[in-house]
């Protein structure tokens, strides 16, 4: 087998994208947008007998000694993209995938392993990453916790509306959303509006994402970004404000987009990764039921890593 990394414009992206399907986080599109946060969509592709069998997408930040890849950004897990490889195959792709990115000159490799492709290599430290699985297939699908169902049937008497977000009406008062967002955690966001912008576009195309804004007599009350991930829903991002959190707008709009997934044929609504010892996260996201799931993270750090 032979590994090399390939930059955007020499990648082979009608069969990346074919491959990566209902996969968002896996599609050049994905990749893409992280452009307008200053990274660099890479593909390290496995070849045998000249032929590509095996893609891994990620994206690179930084320069020279301080270049590091993640593979994907903020815990978004992109896969070993291939025509249907067997197990003992992938299992040998994903070892030589994580031996070429830990000499490949990164001070840094994040791996974000939801599917379980790749196990402990010399060099890499696995680290335990926490999301929600809640399965939504069955039509009568609801919540269990009764408080939770009692505040999404007080949004749904009051008639709360939903819409599709709509860059040109909704960005500043998105952005309005994101400043209390900031103020309330203390925390600056890791995104900025060029970010929020280009999703929007893409946004446009793509209904691998799902996007909802709602307000409240002209003022901005909630938005919150979905992501269609194989037959999955993710809740990426909310946000809201907190004078308006008598409309129980952060609890109704997850289950109306839920529950319309479902009848779209997804089978379950992950509810995001939780930061380690955010017992107060997890408590809220088991009201929707489901379990937890675990995956590890594979982290390399080189020397000025393990400084930096």
């Amino acid at each position: 087998m032979k590994v090399k990394r390939c930059v955007w414009h020499d990648a082979p992206i009608e069969l990346i994208d074919r491959l990566a399907g209902n996969y968002f986080f896996s599609s050049t599109a994905f990749a893409k947008l992280w452009e307008s946060m200053g990274g660099q969509p890479v593909y390290w592709l496995v070849e045998e007998n000249g032929q590509i069998i095996a893609i891994l997408p990620g994206v690179e930040f930084g320069a020279g000694i301080f270049r590091r890849f993640q593979s994907m950004v903020d815990g978004c897990y992109s896969r070993i993209l291939g025509d249907e490889l067997p197990n003992q195959v992938c299992l040998i792709v994903a070892e030589q995938l994580a031996d070429h990115l830990s000499s490949a000159g990164y001070v840094k490799v994040f791996i974000n392993d939801f599917y379980n492709f790749f196990s402990s290599r010399p060099n890499f430290v696995a680290e335990p990453s926490l999301t929600h699985l809640v399965d939504i297939s069955a039509l009568d699908w609801a919540p269990p916790d009764s408080k939770l169902r009692q505040q999404i049937h007080q949004a749904e008497r009051q008639g709360l509306k939903i819409e599709p977000f709509d860059a040109a009406r909704h960005m500043p008062g998105f952005m309005k959303l994101v400043r209390l967002h900031e103020k309330r955690r203390n925390i600056n966001s890791r995104y900025h509006q060029k970010f929020f912008e280009a999703l929007a576009e893409t946004f446009l195309n793509d209904d691998r994402i799902i996007w909802v804004w709602c307000e409240h007599e002209g003022k901005p009350a909630e938005s919150s970004i979905f992501f269609r991930e194989g037959a999955a829903l993710i809740h990426w991002q909310m946000y809201y404000d907190e004078a308006l959190s008598h409309l129980q707008a952060t609890k109704f709009i997850p289950y109306k987009i839920a529950k319309d997934a479902a009848l779209k044929g997804m089978k379950s609504l992950n509810l995001g990764v939780s930061p380690a010892g955010a017992e107060g996260a997890e408590f809220y996201k088991s009201k929707w039921g489901g379990s937890a799931y675990t995956y590890n993270t594979y982290v390399y750090n080189n020397f000025l890593g393990r400084l930096w």
